[in-house]
């Protein structure tokens, strides 16, 4: 038992000190800014061009719909080929699919179209990338886990700062085209960034496919001696019923059902998908709602770099923090979750762009909490084998929720003309999260207290 834990021990200190760990970092870095780092700014793009074309919000709200799904779709794609590939020949397949998306469109005519290049495609190569970079950075860090992932965020976060910015600069000196141009060659570096994503997963999978194989060699041959004595029309059924329960097993496995079994697990799923689902939505459709308060491009990206810049704050101070003391993530994301709800409904009672651009700047601050804990609340309750495919299970409740209730946001700014009516819907979507983690927590400490009674003499 002593030798078991040493050696655990060791493989610690060993993948923390990796130096490699560190290129996969910076791996992930790019992937994450060429992929998506044009996002926050979907409304300073696209909002003259859905002006010319008389589309409507529901467009750009199902689009990132249809993305957290496909985001999904591409997480379990990945999780199938992870049992005989490497996750880096994985991640390079999603980096073609976001790049030919990426470039597809700068050609569209319409934003009806957005659900396919920015949706679609987009959606589930960037799917099949995020569990590469979180699976890789797991493999090369453990003690080291949270302060890492808060420097990544960081770094993200400075470069985000000056995104709107130089949007604006590009939209006004080269068009519309020119810029979705330029952002489908900022979108080729994520090739270069899934090349880094290098371990020895593909060394540890190929032994257990050996060994597999061999077990399955070992029960054909039993099966072969079994024949011999039964008649041909039961052997042929029991290999078809076998086929069956194989084929099954096999499909349970991609989608890792068994971590469903896990009530935790799946509360966790729930209250991170609201929470994930609206503050995407929320910071997207933000540019809209301060358009309609009567701010001018200008003041637009200067809340949206303030947003940036107060996101880069707190993944900095969030990664000196877990150097110090070790940070319940969990508890930091429920926190940032409450904090985020009071926020949204102040800043939907205030007009002035200094007290907006504050309660943006705190909404910045909450976001970037948010973001860092959020894959870390899946890595640390899970198995560091099932987290792939417990991760894409996650992406996949949050695209469900994406593609059920993205069109509904959008349809409630439709409908009134307001985004105000939307935005209340997006602050309610964080009572899940509250509710659910408040009611789990109140049934295990009670559960706790039931089987651990106090006796008195």
């Amino acid at each position: 038992m002593n030798a078991k834990i040493d050696t655990e021990k060791n493989v610690r200190c060993a993948s923390d000190k990796d130096k490699w760990g560190y290129v996969v970092c910076f791996g992930t870095i790019i992937t994450f800014i060429a992929g998506i780092g044009h996002v926050n700014s979907f409304g300073l793009i696209y909002k003259d061009f859905i002006i010319e074309t008389n589309s409507n919000a529901k467009s750009l709200t199902t689009a990132h719909g249809v993305f957290s799904m496909m985001l999904a779709i591409g997480g379990l794609t990945l999780n199938v080929m992870s049992k005989s590939y490497a996750l880096r020949i994985g991640g390079c397949i999603g980096a073609f699919f976001v790049t030919m998306g990426s470039f597809l469109t700068i050609i569209i005519t319409s934003a009806n179209q957005l659900p396919f290049t920015f949706g679609l495609l987009q959606g589930i190569g960037f799917g099949m990338m995020v569990p590469v970079c979180y699976s890789t950075l797991n493999h090369y860090f453990v003690k080291k886990r949270t302060q890492v992932m808060s420097l990544i965020k960081a770094t993200q976060g400075v470069i985000l700062i000056w995104y709107p910015q130089l949007i604006k600069m590009i939209l006004s000196n080269y068009g519309f085209r020119a810029t979705l141009l330029i952002i489908s060659g900022i979108s080729l570096h994520t090739f270069p960034g899934m090349s880094t994503m290098v371990t020895n997963f593909t060394k540890t999978r190929t032994a257990n496919q050996l060994e597999v194989t061999k077990e399955r060699d070992e029960n054909v041959d039993l099966l072969h001696d079994h024949k011999i004595s039964n008649v041909s029309n039961e052997n042929n059924t029991f290999d078809k019923k076998k086929s069956i329960t194989t084929l099954g097993k096999n499909f349970l496995e991609i989608l890792n059902v068994k971590t469903l079994k896990d009530p935790v697990f799946c509360n966790l799923c729930i209250g991170q998908s609201f929470v994930n689902f609206s503050d995407m939505i929320f910071f997207i459709l933000q540019p809209m709602l301060l358009y309609q308060y009567g701010f001018d491009t200008n003041e637009v990206a200067a809340c949206i770099s303030i947003s940036a810049g107060a996101d880069v704050a707190g993944r900095f101070g969030l990664a000196f923090l877990s150097s110090i003391i070790n940070v319940n993530t969990r508890l930091l994301f429920f926190v940032a979750t409450l904090l985020t709800l009071t926020a949204r409904i102040v800043i939907l009672h205030v007009r002035q762009f200094v007290w907006v651009a504050v309660v943006t700047s705190l909404l910045g601050l909450l976001r970037a909490w948010l973001h860092v804990t959020s894959p870390l609340v899946i890595s640390n309750h899970v198995a560091h084998k099932d987290f792939t495919g417990a991760y894409a299970l996650f992406m996949l409740a949050t695209g469900l929720v994406n593609i059920v209730f993205s069109p509904f946001i959008g349809m409630l700014k439709d409908v009134y003309q307001d985004y105000i009516p939307a935005f209340y819907a997006l602050t309610v979507c964080c009572l899940p999260c509250l509710l659910l983690w408040s009611l789990e927590y109140y049934i295990y400490r009670n559960k706790e207290h039931n089987s651990n009674p106090i006796h008195t003499v």
